[in-house]
């Protein structure tokens, strides 16, 4: 029972390298593929076969899209039927093929800064990590990444949380951060072959310094995972504390305040290209307030999904929209994604290739 599999180094690009500690027990990592088996899934009660015909569709080229519904002055709107949206590619109408209100089992990366400026708020992230853990449903599943200048995968998908206590007391935060580097592997790694729903909340203080992924790079990686990312942002709270509370900025009294207005744009496109959100608490003492709305969001969510018309597997970015016909109520989903790629790579004749 308590063997681990150990740290692996992971070549990210060309000449980069992240290291991925790998801290969930063997036989835990064993049962959890078994429980997503073949043979397994076939034993779900039958109240599961919906979901289960998700993942089946997700492997035969579905298209799935997680659509929230929100009234102008908030809360959710429940209870809509399909005939109420529309989804639409590159302009073109497509048949719905998936509807699904709720209950769709989802897989939740769970990606905490562990760099040295969230170190006196660390008690706080344990508490409302677990407490969030603790009250995912039985069917979803969750991964826990920390990460500072490396990258660390320290449970891999289950949903006992059990060792999550132990796991996260282990961490010690120090060092700078490696946020674009972790958000390419966690898209590329961690959701690697998993085909139910996605979610990655990203806990940081939005300062990268120490990655040798671009944005750019982790931007489409994340797009292409498919994965809903929600950023837990203290950016706006520090560039106010350095504004008006100098002699408190602590960690931050160097960095100028236009830093922090550059990290918050690019987390704020990252989420909208995902079809996330960006949510700002003042502390990451209110951490566990967060954990509520994002939970509540992904509960209160309904999923989508279609087969393209456009056949074509090349690779091209296909722009989506989602229309709800209902008075006073406003869908958000992500707006893409990157169509399958099996075009041939490009040959070239000696002396053909581009200098």
């Amino acid at each position: 029972m308590g063997s681990q599999l150990r740290s692996r180094s992971r070549s990210v690009g060309c000449g980069r390298r992240l290291v991925v500690q790998i801290t969930a027990c063997l036989c835990l990592a064993l049962a959890t593929i078994g429980s997503f088996s073949p043979s397994a899934r076939s034993q779900q009660p039958d109240k599961q076969k919906e979901q289960e015909g998700f993942k089946i569709g997700v492997e035969v080229g579905l298209v799935p899209v997680p659509v929230t519904v929100r009234r102008p002055g908030g809360g959710f709107v429940k209870g809509l039927p399909q005939s109420a949206f529309r989804i639409l590619e590159d302009g073109v109408e497509q048949e719905i093929v998936l509807f699904a209100q709720e209950g769709v089992p989802t897989r939740i990366a769970i990606v905490l800064d562990s760099s040295g400026s969230v170190r006196s708020e660390w008690g706080s992230i344990k508490y409302a990590t677990r407490k969030f853990v603790e009250n995912l449903k039985p069917e979803d599943r969750f991964a826990l990444v920390t990460f500072n200048i490396e990258t660390r995968l320290k449970m891999d998908w289950g949903n006992k949380s059990d060792r999550l206590d132990a796991v996260l007391t282990s961490v010690y935060c120090k060092d700078n951060t490696n946020l674009w580097d972790t958000l390419w592997v966690v898209s590329n790694d961690v959701f690697k072959d998993v085909t139910e729903k996605k979610a990655m909340i990203i806990m940081t203080d939005g300062l990268d310094n120490a990655s040798s992924v671009s944005y750019k790079e982790a931007l489409d990686a994340a797009v292409r995972s498919e994965a809903a990312v929600y950023v837990v942002s203290k950016t706006e709270a520090v560039r106010q504390m350095i504004l008006y509370e100098q002699s408190a900025a602590g960690y931050y009294r160097s960095i100028p305040a236009e830093v922090f207005i550059q990290a918050d744009l690019a987390l704020r496109k990252l989420a909208y290209e995902t079809g996330g959100r960006v949510l700002y608490p003042n502390s990451f003492g209110q951490l566990d307030n967060i954990y509520a709305e994002v939970d509540e969001e992904l509960r209160n969510q309904y999923t989508l999904g279609y087969i393209s018309t456009n056949k074509l597997k090349d690779g091209t970015y296909r722009r989506i929209q989602v229309a709800v016909a209902s008075p006073d109520a406003v869908a958000s989903a992500r707006p893409g994604y990157y169509a399958t790629n099996e075009m041939p790579a490009p040959t070239y004749l000696p002396n053909q290739r581009d200098n």
